[in-house]
């Protein structure tokens, strides 16, 4: 069979556009890197951002899970990948505002190496105590007491050298008692350690302890927040008691590479807002204990850089430092 000329360049051209249109299709997914394993809160809410910004910031979205490091490797990734106007990573505020205090050898500079798209959602933590610790203290004046007499007080956290083990020094320091910290890796086998009555209490994520709370086992004795929580409004806050210095709310914010376009950014911004409006986000956060959180990448910088500053002393007086 011979082709004119015509005819060959037809298939010719035909054949170019078979070959490059897996690549153009592939050019326009979105990326959300998670520093943590599949299933962990913050897998959670990007799997649900994910599915709701499709279509609009990006034909496709996908998570891509580079678990470890405590979420450095996430942000690493998002660093080294270059500014292509898909990747963005969704990480706690630790690992932005909290380890550049804490690791000795960073391996990215927040401020220098990302560009605040915007937060997503809050939430409080909650000071939790277990079997551990006798029924009769049910108030945070009453475990101080406690504390203050046995010397023997553990708290869990989910990490060394994450906020919830700062805050935890903060309460110690400021209570002027003896409370021990223990790491996990992660809030899952914390709370297991807690129900067993390995460890006293644990500082962790409001939503983590929900699910453990109608048992009566634990019993939340305070939470971080500047106002009581709506998902525990009978449970003071540490600054009612006397301990404002231990406030603050831990974040997810969603980060991308310091030289992506103000377009990109603008347009991640704006799907993100559209999706934290849609009711099955909201029931997502709900679910784990979060608030939706909006502030312009503006603002966003702003609260990186004062969180960034009011850790530092505090890191610094801990003595804690980490290597890698």
């Amino acid at each position: 069979m011979s082709f004119s000329k015509r005819q060959f360049l037809q298939i010719t051209a035909a054949a170019s556009i078979a070959l490059n249109f897996p690549a153009r299709a592939q050019s326009n997914v979105g990326k959300i890197v998670v520093g943590f394993p599949p299933g962990g809160t913050v897998d959670v809410v990007a799997r649900r951002l994910a599915d709701k910004i499709k279509g609009t910031f990006a034909e496709n979205v996908i998570v891509d899970s580079k678990p470890g490091a405590g979420g450095r490797i996430a942000l690493e990734a998002v660093k080294n990948a270059g500014a292509d106007g898909l990747t963005s990573v969704l990480t706690p505020s630790s690992m932005v505002v909290v380890y550049p205090h804490v690791y000795r050898k960073l391996s990215y500079d927040p401020s220098r190496d990302f560009a605040p798209v915007m937060p997503v959602c809050a939430n409080a933590l909650a000071f939790v105590a277990g079997p551990a610790v006798p029924e009769s203290v049910k108030t945070l004046p009453q475990f101080v007491e406690w504390a203050k007499a046995d010397k023997k007080g553990t708290y869990g956290s989910p990490a060394a050298g994450s906020m919830l083990h700062f805050m935890g020094i903060v309460f110690r320091n400021k209570a002027g008692i003896e409370l021990t910290h223990v790491p996990y890796r992660g809030m899952a086998p914390a709370i297991q350690d807690l129900l067993g009555g390995s460890v006293s209490t644990c500082l962790g994520t409001l939503g983590d302890f929900l699910p453990h709370l109608a048992s009566g086992k634990l019993r939340p004795l305070a939470v971080t927040s500047p106002q009581r929580s709506r998902f525990m409004p009978n449970v003071p806050t540490f600054a009612e008691q006397g301990y404002a210095e231990a406030t603050g709310m831990d974040w997810f914010g969603l980060l991308m590479h310091a030289k992506t376009s103000p377009d990109a950014i603008n347009k991640l911004r704006a799907a993100v807002r559209t999706a934290l409006a849609d009711p099955a986000t909201v029931e997502t956060l709900d679910k784990l204990g979060f608030e939706p959180l909006d502030l312009s990448s503006a603002a966003f910088a702003q609260r990186i850089k004062q969180e960034t500053d009011f850790w530092a002393p505090i890191v610094k007086a801990s003595g804690f430092s980490a290597e890698d």
